[in-house]
């Protein structure tokens, strides 16, 4: 009797993945929340603004340069999550409850969010990035229903997309203008991965027009590259409560060093 043996797909898999993209936000969160904020004391400021600290002193200038790193590798994680939704959408058997779970985990984060990076429950200046992801959720349910190439429907998702651009920066969404636009990408050109990486790659650089961080994205798609298509395993309570527990963690930690 022939053995049968189990091969695994070469790459990293959902579950991995969705650890790349934890990680970047993670190290972002510390960049601006802990050391921007709680150690320098100095709030959420403008790269600009930044740099003029980090000619105050040796030591500022350490740790205001290790803020700007870590903020340039936050915005890896936009071409991870969104990879990620879009596989979620196609992949989902419920539409309504997977936009329920985004929703959920964007409020459950938005307090936390506020507390480290504006130092208070509300801070106006900045929506935490999972608002993103469910603007992302409405958008893609519009290039679904208007799939077809008729002028009609390519001008509904034209105006879909812009408008998501527009209520992102209104609501100053982090990252949200930019993960509109990767959305579209990968959703457009979601039937080659090697052509799809590379459109993506090219609109996080055309997201540098929103933030100068964003010269550092397209190394998100190094990781989605080694994306082999298997979804994840971790449990539905982990993926949805990892970030606003991460954020809590860190912002516990930041209220330590005051």
């Amino acid at each position: 009797m022939e053995r049968l043996s189990n091969t695994k797909k070469s790459g990293i898999n959902g579950n991995a993945l969705r650890t790349w993209g934890l990680l970047f936000l993670t190290v972002g969160v510390i960049g601006r929340g802990v050391i921007q904020r709680h150690i320098l004391g100095i709030g959420d400021i403008t790269a600009q603004q930044l740099l003029e600290v980090m000619n105050s002193s040796s030591g500022a200038m350490g740790l205001a340069t290790l803020s700007l790193v870590l903020q340039a590798m936050e915005t890896c994680a936009a071409p991870i999550f969104a990879l990620l939704l879009v596989e979620g959408f196609q992949h989902t058997s419920g539409f309504g409850r997977y936009l329920l779970r985004v929703v959920g985990t964007a409020l459950l984060a938005e307090i936390p969010y506020n507390m480290l990076i504006g130092g208070s429950v509300i801070a106006p200046e900045s929506r935490n990035p999972v608002f993103g992801m469910v603007l992302g959720l409405v958008i893609l349910y519009f290039y679904q229903r208007y799939a077809e190439k008729t002028a009609k429907d390519i001008l509904i998702k034209v105006v879909v997309t812009i408008a998501g651009i527009l209520w992102a920066q209104m609501l100053r969404i982090e990252f949200g203008a930019c993960m509109v636009l990767v959305i579209w990408a990968l959703w457009t050109f979601r039937k080659n991965p090697l052509t799809r990486n590379f459109a993506g790659a090219v609109v996080t650089i055309v997201c540098t027009l929103f933030s100068l961080f964003f010269l550092a994205a397209p190394m998100g798609f190094l990781v989605v590259h080694t994306y082999n298509g298997e979804e994840s395993t971790t449990p539905r309570v982990v993926n949805y409560f990892a970030y606003p527990a991460i954020l809590l963690v860190l912002g516990l930690i930041g209220m330590v060093l005051l």
